[in-house]
């Protein structure tokens, strides 16, 4: 047995456990489990390959163990473009198309591991794969597709003509992972560092699949440093991977810390920010920027009666219509509860006005609340409070207090005209009662 394997082994699984343990916190769930499985099965390649190395092993566990090792890279090659590439494995029939296009493959290989060389067989796995392509092809209309599949199979029939084999098929192996090269390519973030040891990772792989061959049969004297290659692939891969989840996690956390979990919007500290440097360049260029503040009449009875899940779901579609209406002209935030803000540079009173009344249009829009509430309907309505810089107020603490006020002056007046109206509505009925 070959002990110096054994480091390798245990510390690829150290990686993948790695994984699964952050799994949980990266934001491609499906993908990531795509990877992993890919890992898993690299793994399994792995323990194949301390096999195939045992000496003493019958010839039936050497074969068997080869014939593992090569379908476990062809699995994990295909579960790696799956993972990469969202469009494929969103859409089952592609993802069906794809799998059985690997079975001829498949059979290719695990023949080839256990030391078939009859070219019949070879070239019946090129006709079902041909027949596979023509069919699958037609199926998905994709002139891309339809060029991968015949530079494979076009690549592997040359070979097995030639009756080089392991040409045959190492050379589908190649092509595996230089499209999973490709596909990272175009589908990870290109300002992750770690985008570029995955791309080439895999890219480097792709090359030592390709001149397998040729060290074995031309130069025996570097095997030992190819392998080293090799192996080394899947160490930059995984912590490529690594470095990418990282950086999205640190991205995600960064938009986390300045925007509201629940409707998406920039949040109080977002507003702040943002706040304070359109003061300084409105000192600086002599302009106005105006504060609209804006609180839900009618959430809490909405909450209270059905429930804060309704009371998440008006929540969030307030938030839609604020955005679709507001962000043209501003930023627009949640402060907290049911309290929003829009910021506005540059606005007249007669702006102020317009706006104002596109704001009050985007909260009455009447929200359904979805199959799990009958599709109710609610409505809610708003009350506004405006200031200005440097009209109303030249600070910035100064400025939101103002909005505040005028914001909690209006609610209250609404609610004292609410009980007003209400109370001259029960006077009204104890005078008809009296009368009648």
């Amino acid at each position: 047995m070959n002990y110096l394997l054994l480091p390798d082994f245990f510390a690829m699984s150290l990686l993948v456990g790695v994984l699964l343990a952050v799994r949980q916190r990266h934001r491609d769930r499906e993908g990531l489990r795509l990877w992993i499985g890919g890992l898993m099965l690299i793994l399994a390649e792995c323990a194949a390959h301390i096999i195939y190395m045992l000496r003493d092993a019958p010839l039936s566990v050497h074969r068997a163990a080869h014939a593992i090792a090569l379908d476990s890279y062809l699995l994990a090659g295909i579960l790696f473009v799956f993972s990469a590439v969202p469009s494929l494995r969103e859409v089952p029939r592609r993802m069906l198309v794809v799998c059985t296009n690997s079975i001829p493959l498949l059979v290719m290989l695990a023949y080839y591991g256990m030391d078939g060389r009859k070219p019949s067989v070879y070239w019946g796995c090129i006709a079902v794969g041909a027949l596979v392509k023509v069919n699958s092809c037609f199926r998905m209309k994709s002139w891309l597709h339809f060029g991968v599949l015949t530079i494979l199979w076009g690549s592997i029939a040359y070979f097995v003509f030639e009756a080089q084999f392991r040409n045959a098929v190492y050379v589908g192996l190649a092509l595996v992972y230089l499209l999973s090269a490709i596909a990272f390519y175009h589908f990870l973030p290109r300002s992750s560092r770690g985008s570029v040891a995955v791309i080439g990772g895999f890219a480097m792989w792709a090359l030592c699949f390709a001149v397998h061959p040729w060290i074995s049969q031309k130069h025996p004297e570097w095997t030992d440093f190819a392998r080293e290659v090799w192996d080394m692939q899947k160490f930059i891969i995984t912590v490529g991977l690594l470095v990418v989840m990282l950086e999205d996690q640190l991205l995600n956390s960064e938009r986390l810390a300045l925007h509201d979990e629940l409707t998406g919007l920039p949040n109080r500290r977002h507003f702040d920010d943002r706040l304070h440097a359109l003061l300084l360049h409105a000192e600086q260029e002599r302009h106005s920027v105006s504060v609209f503040t804006l609180d839900l009449n009618g959430f809490k009875q909405v909450n209270d009666s059905l429930g804060h899940d309704a009371g998440d779901i008006l929540l969030k579609a307030v938030a839609v219509n604020l955005g679709m209406t507001a962000r043209p002209l501003g930023l627009v935030a949640r402060q907290g509860g049911d309290e929003f803000s829009v910021i506005v540079a540059g606005a007249d009173e007669m702006e102020k006005l317009h706006i104002r009344k596109l704001l009050l249009e985007a909260v009455e829009e009447p929200v359904n609340l979805g199959p799990s509430y009958a599709e109710r309907v609610v409505r809610v309505s708003a009350s506004i409070g405006v200031a200005t810089f440097p009209l109303d107020a030249e600070e910035q603490g100064a400025l939101m207090r103002l909005a505040d006020q005028r914001m909690y002056e209006q609610k209250a007046m609404r609610d004292s005209l609410r009980r007003s109206r209400a109370s001259s509505e029960r006077a009204a009925v104890q005078l008809r009662s009296q009368s009648a």
